[in-house]
């Protein structure tokens, strides 16, 4: 499920004009990444790194590109849910340092998703020039700490309470 949603946000959920390349001034796919798998743990990580592959493809970035993306987008989706779990956070945000969590996660998980996904790939690949990669690693990462700050403290705060009464809600990893 989490697959489809974040398809369908990553594809047609971009409130800016595309630098190219499956790279956006403002992406909501990041929440997606980043709040499923502080619901579904492992599952979320899963959903969270392959989904973007089927959104980019929508967008025309191409095949070899969007395989590359993976690695980025796995820890952006692993990283702010690790961090909930290790410093046992509450997905309802009830503590002023769950919030302080979870931007540290969201800002880590980005850079590492920018600098790896335009100075190893769209560089590796001689997609970007070295005039523009700083416009890429800036938008990328821009990009998802903005969509992540303006949505993910919603959901999180908004549908937490709701969420963890579910099946669906993994407390650890697995289970």
């Amino acid at each position: 499920m989490l697959i489809g949603i974040g398809f369908v946000v990553g594809a047609f959920g971009s409130i800016s004009f595309p630098l190219g390349f499956g790279v956006n001034f403002f992406w909501t796919g990041i929440v997606v990444q980043q709040v499923g798998p502080i619901w579904f743990g492992a599952w979320g990580v899963i959903a969270g790194a392959i989904f973007p592959f089927f959104s980019n493809a929508i967008a025309g970035t191409p095949f070899y590109v969007s395989l590359a993306y993976i690695p980025a987008n796995a820890v952006q989706a692993f990283l702010p849910a690790w961090i909930f779990r290790k410093f046992k956070c509450d997905p309802r945000l009830k503590k002023p340092s769950d919030y302080g969590f979870l931007l540290v996660g969201m800002i880590i998980s980005s850079a590492f998703g920018a600098l790896w996904s335009t100075m190893v790939v769209l560089r590796g690949f001689g997609l970007l020039t070295a005039e523009s990669t700083p416009l890429f690693v800036w938008g990328w990462f821009g990009g998802n700490v903005v969509a992540g700050i303006v949505f993910n403290f919603i959901l999180l705060k908004a549908l937490s309470p709701v969420v963890i009464r579910t099946s669906g809600f993994v407390k650890r990893w697995w289970s």
